[in-house]
């Protein structure tokens, strides 16, 4: 038997070459290595797994770099508690000047999934992406967790009771001047205690100034239900109510404050087995969530929908007939003529609605409401209902803004108060807002995360989570709902 044959026999398997070759050389490589005469009474099995058993003790020793905490136990365990059992709180989450109604679960403190409130008129046990992401929110690392003292370039830590004392006497200067050179720039908001916290301060510092402002909101929603009605009001729609769906680039199941209850009511209306399937017409220059539902949908730019809105409303006062006299080019006009002979034949009944999206102009939002109060679709039992808005002579949320920048410019403001947003990144180009922050002695954000507002401000003060904090809040049909935390704050912040 050969020596090759042997060592398949016997099962024998190399490393490399060298080890099969077992040359002086890699002999001596291995001795280096693994030195046996490092312990002269050899290393056996017991010293190896000591020696390495520190080694690896060692390693893992120096290589931690995680903070240190301690898991202690409950020198007196609260009354009902039960270790590992979930508890499921409720709880809303403020999104804009509108409240989304949530139920939270919690598992030894902690919040860990969110689910929509069953009861609530507008979430209905469902929620949205933002509610789910408001969780990893909570957790975020990258959350602002301390006071920060900015002079010039340098950036210095402080504690709230230092940011109180340093304050005291710049808050007793303000009253003294009864408010004037200050000014508080905050988000749109819903809850009725922080707009009487607002009335209070506005009576306490009269010649102070409150400002809103929200990168994307209302405004010519707000403006074209003036040109139509009079006064700002707005619009509700049920899509269940409604067999024929018109969205004039809006996006009723995707970005809209109400989408969670428009998105279930939308599926209400496709029931087979009831009989019952409604259209969706969509008209939108980008893909969006109804469109990607829609049963027809037409692709258009921006400043071409106003004329697209301006023909259907004319079809509808005039109808023109079928369109079989039109260029096959005209895709527009036909698509128009499509939806106006579809809402005609349900004229009356209460069975369509038309639904606009914000980025269009206020004339635009006046003929939405011509269309639907023409075809009947307005009123109690039907698709489009309407509702008085809390702050009617809010002014709009650019006018706001320049406002406030033409006082900073002009030297007026010495003491600003900025709660939340970033009006630093998301204000109009044209109004350079961190430059004119800058001509301000005393600037204060209330913000969650150092942003470019906060870096350009004298004082950053973190901001609590909505899961932090106590508050409260109205739903975009104007539910009252009261906001609980469900854990203590987890990033040093205030609400």
């Amino acid at each position: 038997m050969s020596s090759l044959e042997k060592q398949r026999k016997e099962r024998i398997w190399w490393h490399s070459l060298d080890e099969l070759a077992d040359a002086p050389r890699f002999r001596a490589f291995l001795d280096a290595e693994f030195p046996s005469e490092a312990d002269p009474s050899g290393i056996n099995r017991r010293r190896w797994l000591q020696v390495m058993g520190a080694s690896l003790a060692l390693a893992a020793a120096n290589g931690c770099r995680w903070e240190k905490q301690e898991i202690l136990p409950f020198a007196k365990r609260p009354e009902g508690y039960t270790p590992g059992k979930t508890n499921r709180y409720t709880t809303a989450m403020p999104l804009g000047d509108a409240t989304l109604g949530l139920e939270v679960t919690c598992v030894d403190g902690r919040p860990i999934k969110i689910e929509g409130n069953p009861r609530h008129p507008y979430s209905l046990g469902a929620t949205d992406a933002l509610a789910q992401a408001a969780l990893l929110e909570l957790y975020d690392p990258d959350r602002s967790q301390a006071v920060i003292q900015r002079d010039g370039e340098k950036a210095e830590e402080k504690t709230w009771q230092q940011f109180t004392e340093i304050s005291l006497a710049s808050w007793a200067r303000l009253r003294e001047a009864a408010g004037a050179g200050f000014r508080v720039l905050s988000e749109a908001v819903s809850s009725p205690t922080l707009a009487a916290l607002r009335s209070r301060l506005m009576k306490t510092l009269p010649q102070a100034r409150w400002y809103d402002y929200e990168p994307l909101g209302d405004d010519n929603a707000r403006e074209g239900a003036r040109l139509a009605f009079g006064q700002p009001l707005r619009a509700h729609m049920a899509l269940n109510k409604a067999r024929i769906i018109v969205c004039l680039d809006a996006d009723p199941l995707g970005s809209h404050p109400a989408a969670v209850r428009h998105a279930r009511d939308f599926a209400e209306g496709r029931t087979p087995e009831a009989g019952r399937m409604n259209r969706l017409y969509v008209v939108e220059s980008g893909v969006s969530l109804t469109g990607a539902a829609a049963d027809h949908r037409l692709p258009l730019r921006p400043t071409q929908i106003p004329a697209f809105i301006t023909m259907l409303e004319r079809e509808l006062a005039a109808p023109s007939g079928t369109s079989k006299n039109v260029e096959p080019s005209d895709t527009a006009r036909r698509f128009a003529l499509a939806i106006a002979g579809d809402l005609l034949d349900h004229r009356n009944r209460g069975w369509s609605a038309v639904c606009i999206g914000p980025g269009q102009p206020p004339a635009a939002h006046a003929a939405v409401h011509r269309i639907n109060a023409v075809l009947g679709n307005v009123g109690k039992d039907k698709p489009i209902t309407y509702t008085r808005l809390p702050d009617p002579q809010r002014p709009s949320n650019v006018a706001a803004i320049r406002a406030l920048v033409d006082e900073m410019a002009a030297g007026m403001v010495n003491t600003l108060l900025i709660l939340g947003g970033n009006p630093v990144y998301n204000a109009p180009a044209d109004l350079a807002f961190g430059n004119v922050l800058g001509q301000v002695e005393t600037t204060i954000h209330l913000s969650a995360y150092r942003d470019e507002t906060s870096r350009r401000c004298t004082w950053h003060l973190p901001r609590a989570h909505f899961l932090e904090s106590w508050g409260d809040g109205r739903g975009y049909d104007g539910t009252y709902s009261v906001i609980q935390p469900m854990i203590a704050p987890l990033r040093n912040g205030r609400s």
